[in-house]
């Protein structure tokens, strides 16, 4: 059983809308789908721009808004959130979670040049948080004797230290996240319905991706 969990901001529009697209289009009940909000309030309806985007597939939703919570995390395989911000979101909470979280758009990727970037935007992105944490641990001693004498010069000339060995890590970050497309998911929050169906059509490309591939890790586990 892979289970699939999408999240977006209240769990009102883009994850639901995702949940019931998986769940119309799946073809196996090995693939079970559940949806949460970062910010989601408990029991809220499904907007109406939504239901009707979907209503016209004739998927008729009678959803109820849910709070992401470290249970629905638990239950979980795969989260995938609709935008960047959400996977930041997610993996500030849940930071142990970080080779199961994704954007929808960014899991459903084939293109292998940009697939290649993401995991070289990974690599700086480890590499860079691993020499900050050393070089903190190495000069703790030196940051608390230059906060207790208010040192403030010593202390402006081990950041400078610090940014200079986070530098070239920090270039290639920016490279790569400026050739890098835009992962989100267009949000169709008090727009009209236009938005709505646009929105839709985002999610279902991507879903058919999405099923594509787990179909296709089916077959070869």
């Amino acid at each position: 059983m892979e289970r699939i969990l999408f999240v977006c901001t209240g769990n009102t529009c883009r994850s639901p809308m995702a949940e019931a697209i998986f769940e119309s289009k799946k073809q196996t009940e090995n693939f079970e789908a559940r949806s949460a909000g970062i910010h989601g309030i408990e029991g809220i309806p499904m907007s109406e721009g939504s239901k009707a985007a979907l209503a016209k597939r004739g998927i008729i939703e009678s959803h109820q808004s849910s709070t992401l919570t470290e249970e629905s995390i638990r239950w979980s395989d795969i989260v995938l959130t609709m935008t960047e911000t959400h996977k930041r979101l997610v993996l500030e909470q849940f930071p142990e979670l970080a080779d199961r979280v994704y954007t929808l758009k960014e899991y459903t990727l084939t293109d292998p040049e940009l697939l290649k970037k993401i995991e070289d935007l990974k690599d700086h992105t480890a590499q860079l948080e691993l020499k900050r944490a050393s070089f903190l641990a190495a000069n703790q001693d030196k940051v608390e004797e230059y906060n207790q004498k208010k040192e403030v010069n010593n202390q402006e000339s081990l950041e400078a230290q610090l940014l200079d060995q986070l530098h070239p890590h920090q270039a290639a970050i920016d490279r790569i996240e400026w050739d890098l497309p835009s992962f989100d998911i267009l949000d169709p929050f008090g727009h009209d319905q236009d938005i709505y169906e646009k929105t839709l059509l985002e999610i279902e490309s991507a879903i058919e991706k999405l099923l594509e591939k787990l179909d296709q890790n089916e077959e070869s586990n």
